[in-house]
């Protein structure tokens, strides 16, 4: 396996789901569909404060690791870790809601986190 070639599906993946879930929450709010503002806000809030940092984190990480930016590695390790538990945490919630096809698209984005930030260890440990 080509580590320039993984980093740079890895730099573009984190690039577009950072972008992804900004959009998201940003669309979410401008278009008042954020239930919890009003019946949890204090919950909302720091979940909010947690998904916004998430994106603005992958972007940054997908940058560097992109850029081969000596700080891009660590970045995109824990963003790429916020975003994994950012998933099976909303996983959850849409499964609770039986809403399969956002619980089905949660899990895949889970396993290809894991798979791609796998492969990255794997060949940067030459086990590959």
């Amino acid at each position: 396996m080509n580590k320039i070639v993984i980093e740079l599906i890895a730099s573009i993946y984190t690039i577009i789901i950072g972008l992804a879930m900004f959009g998201m929450w940003l669309f979410l709010l401008i278009k008042r569909k954020v239930p919890e503002l009003k019946t949890k806000p204090t919950e909302i809030f720091f979940h909010l404060v947690a998904e916004f940092l998430t994106s603005i984190i992958l972007i940054i990480g997908g940058i560097g690791l992109i850029m081969n930016q000596s700080w891009g590695d660590a970045i995109f390790f824990i963003a790429i870790g916020m975003a994994i538990y950012s998933t099976i945490n909303a996983a959850g919630f849409y499964g609770q809601l039986k809403d399969w096809p956002m619980f089905i698209t949660l899990i895949v984005f889970t396993i290809f986190s894991l798979l791609v930030t796998s492969l990255i260890i794997l060949i940067e440990f030459q086990i590959l």
